[in-house]
């Protein structure tokens, strides 16, 4: 029994430690206190173990799962350019002209102009963003790689390539609901366009001069204004005025693209900027303004001349103030003048564009919105005037026999 006696006194100890009585009625002296704080972690694990809101060591090793994002129609309205309108104003403008042309050499009336133009306005809005939508998705890559286009939806990776068709569609649809508000003919001119639309960013990786293809599809309402308000296009004046509008684009396109020159050089991309460089790049804007100008006034003067003749139709010569009462009932007085002002505009345009200055080239390329509310005053000034005064003869017969 005395054998067993220093057995059972360390057993006694240590169920007295174990006990939480034991640390009320007794002071533990500095040999207890390591049992005791080891007896207080025991009880705490114990604890944690049955609480059911701690976490345990499983749950917490699970992977989270991340919150779905919210639908955000931002991106998209990004994708479309909306806070950008000045593309889809050089879409419109070219329009208004033709339009405005059409409805002087056809004599027609003004509410049938006025819906047309707000039938433009609305489609141009529309197919300019779808324009955009085509461009980032072919571009993606290689807008990733540049510095003023990184951020742009798709290539940031905002919008999935599957969300930008789907995206596409809605836009080609709400387009489509505009164009068949056109005339036959017009629709099929109108769906003809998607073709230089759709070749277009795919010109800048085969050649130096993208902006080509940019005109082309730009310009595309040249053409179709005209056989909107006649029924078809009287092509001696519509084709001048076709290939006037693709030089302007090439132009205003070229300033555009000296804004991502570096960029375009690193990457492989093509240009009318790369090709022509800094030091030539005016005097080709210089021949490009002069080109498409001619060729406007051309265009202008084959629907009706500009200024008549100082001879009448029997040969004898007409006084001035003849002279001027016949230009203001047949000819083209009001564009005359805009046309003028129009020179002097591209002229400090040229003068004054820093190619290597981004945001100046930006500003010299929104101003040619300028330049195509110039000319859509003029040719509107002479055709409302001459509408007014008398309306003249329409001549919707020689349009289509044309």
């Amino acid at each position: 029994m005395a054998s067993y006696t220093p057995f059972l006194r360390s057993a006694h100890a240590c169920t007295v430690r174990a006990t939480p009585l034991y640390c009320n009625m007794t002071r533990p002296s500095q040999a207890t206190m390591q049992p005791l704080s080891l007896a207080a972690r025991c009880l705490a694990t114990s604890r944690r173990v049955f609480d059911k809101n701690a976490p345990t060591s499983a749950s917490a090793a699970e992977p989270k799962v991340p919150e779905p994002k919210k639908f955000s129609i931002k991106p998209f309205m990004e994708l479309a350019r909306v806070d950008r309108p000045i593309g889809s104003w050089l879409l419109f403008l070219p329009c208004t002209w033709s339009m405005t042309l059409a409805s002087h050499f056809t004599g027609a009336p003004v509410s049938v102009w006025l819906t047309n133009l707000a039938l433009f306005g609305a489609g141009s809005w529309i197919m300019r963003g779808a324009g955009c939508t085509i461009n980032d998705m072919w571009d993606a890559k290689i807008d990733a790689k540049v510095e003023r286009t990184k951020s742009r939806p798709i290539a940031s990776g905002a919008i999935t390539h599957t969300q930008a068709t789907m995206f596409l569609s809605l836009q080609l649809a709400a387009g489509l609901a505009v164009l068949v508000n056109l005339n036959t003919y017009s629709i099929i001119l109108g769906s003809a366009a998607l073709i230089p639309v759709i070749i277009y960013p795919s010109m800048k990786r085969l050649t130096n001069w993208p902006q080509i293809g940019m005109g082309l599809a730009f310009t595309w309402g040249s053409m179709l204004g005209w056989s909107a308000i006649a029924g078809s296009c009287y092509w001696p004046a519509v084709l001048p005025l076709y290939a006037s509008t693709t030089v302007w684009g090439i132009a205003y396109d070229t300033i555009y693209a000296h804004q991502d020159k570096v960029d375009d050089a690193k990457t492989g991309v093509g240009s009318t900027a790369l090709f022509f460089g800094d030091y030539w790049t005016k005097p080709a804007l210089v021949a490009f303004s002069v080109t498409w100008m001619l060729l406007l006034a051309y265009a202008v003067n084959t629907e009706s001349p500009i200024f008549p003749s100082f001879t009448d139709e029997e040969g004898n010569d007409l006084t001035w103030q003849q002279w001027i009462d016949l230009t203001l009932a047949t000819g083209h007085p009001f564009f005359a003048a805009s046309w003028l002002a129009t020179v002097a505009h591209v002229a400090w345009q040229i003068r004054t564009v820093q190619l290597n200055n981004r945001a100046d080239c930006f500003a010299k390329f929104c101003s040619n919105r300028t330049v195509g509310l110039i000319i859509f005053a003029g040719l509107a000034a002479d055709y409302l005037y001459q509408l007014a005064q008398a309306p003249p003869q329409s001549r919707v017969a020689s349009t289509a026999q044309a």
